[in-house]
Order: structure tokens, then sequence, then C-alpha cells
């Protein structure tokens, strides 16, 4: 097999599960004689294949690797450049509320919308809790997604602050239009890595992805929820619409 290569500045190879080019070739072996075996006997969706008991070593098939994945979110201008300059974060209360704070102090939140929207997001002290996203960045694995599934990404694209505040306000049709109106839509291109099976969970499992890719009767794709820092040496960009790498999605919010 030829593969084609990228470094990150760290001389670790990228790997990008939409391009078979990049797997590694323990892993684009391992990976064919699932699909092999898959395409005589398993089902026909990719999803429903029965691979549990080889996600250890599909993980373990990545080390020494970084794996290129997508965080769909809505950014202002000075997250854009924190981000650039220090990574993704993952989620938790300080996160949220350091936002919330600086998009106060930079005039794009009145007192009043200060006030309200801090009172009640995910993690706000006494909230009940929507979801598990706390201590994860999610991010998904494949850009098929965005062309087979560009809907499940309207909230995160379309409402600033992220699922555990909007969640609570998209009903609101006074923070709601607050929300919509701040930011613009951003796609993040990051590095991760996943060869420890119990550090990250990846839903559909990441077999049944390469396997999926492999087979190509689908556009496969799938998310993981990465319980790590994305530290800035690891973001590879971030578009917007107008950018090639955005437009590219049609299905994407514009707005």
């Amino acid at each position: 097999m030829l593969v084609a290569v990228t470094m990150t500045p760290h001389g670790r190879p990228v790997v990008d599960a939409d391009d078979p080019a990049t797997w590694p070739g323990p892993l684009a072996k391992h990976v064919d004689e699932l699909a092999r075996g898959a395409a005589r006997t398993g089902p026909a969706d990719y999803r429903d294949l029965s691979l549990f008991g080889y996600e250890d070593q599909v993980h373990r098939l990545l080390d020494g690797h970084l794996v290129r994945a997508w965080h769909c979110t809505r950014l202002l201008d000075h997250e854009v450049d924190a981000i650039r300059s220090q990574g993704l974060r993952r989620l938790d209360g300080n996160l949220v509320e350091g936002r919330l704070g600086e998009a106060h102090r930079r005039g794009l939140l009145t007192d009043e919308q200060y006030t309200a929207l801090k009172a009640k997001h995910s993690l706000a002290p006494g909230m009940k809790k929507r979801g598990r996203r706390e201590g994860q960045v999610c991010l998904a694995m494949s850009t098929a997604a965005f062309l087979d599934e560009p809907d499940r990404f309207w909230r995160l694209l379309a409402h600033w602050g992220g699922e555990s505040l909007y969640a609570y306000h998209e009903q609101d049709p006074d923070l709601a239009g607050v929300l919509r109106s701040l930011g613009k839509p951003a796609v993040v291109s990051a590095l991760i890595d996943l060869s420890d099976p119990r550090a990250h969970s990846v839903f559909t499992a990441l077999p049944n992805l390469f396997v999926g890719k492999a087979l190509g009767t689908q556009p496969a794709h799938a998310e993981v929820f990465y319980r790590f820092d994305i530290p800035a040496e690891h973001i590879e960009s971030i578009a917007h619409p107008g950018d090639d790498d955005y437009d590219r999605f049609p299905g994407l919010v514009r707005m």
C-alpha cells in the first residue's frame, strides 16, 4: 500500500479515517481482514457489525499516530484566537462561565442576559444536568457526517455557547435569538490520540468506522467523546462559512 503520510510538529503521522492511504499498514491489513469477513457474513449496515472484540486492537494499532477529527461549534473572534493559541479545552463549569464572562466584558451580552445565562446552564450550581458532556470535547470522526446527516450539527453551529448552554434556552424567544446572533459557525480540525481504548468513547465503535470505510457501501461516520484537552499544536484549522474547508459541506449552517 502506498501511504500518504502527514507529520505533526512532534513527528507523529496523521491518520484520517476518510483517507485509507493514511492508515498505517498493520491497521489497514487488520481492517481489510475484518471487511472481507463482514462482506461474506455480516449485516448490510456497518453499524450493526459485531466487532466489539476488536476495539482494543484497533485502538492500539493507532499507537504512535494522531487521528484527524472535527469539532463543530460557534465562535466569537476572540475565541477563535484563543483556540489557535491555547487549543480546545474539555467542557467544565469554568469554561462555560469564562466564555460568558468574556462576552459580557466585551459588551456582547447585557447585564440581564449575562445573569440569566450564567444562572442556567448544565454545569451551573443546582442545575439538573442534561446529557453527559462534562470533561469531554465532542468531535466527528469523519466528514461523511457533514454530507450524510448535516442536520445533526445544526444546533451546535447555530447557537453560541455549546450544548451545555443553548439546551436550556433554545425555547426562550429572547435568549435563543441572542445565542443565534453571537459568533459565527466554525468547524475545527484537530488531531487526537486514540491509542488508549479506555480513555475515550467512540460511537459507532472504531472498528465499525474503519470497516465501514473499507466496505464503502455507506457513508460511514462516528463521533468521539474525547477526555483530554487538545493542545494548540494539534489544531490544524478553523473554517467558517466562506472558507473552502467549510463550504464544501453545503448542508451545514451558513450564518
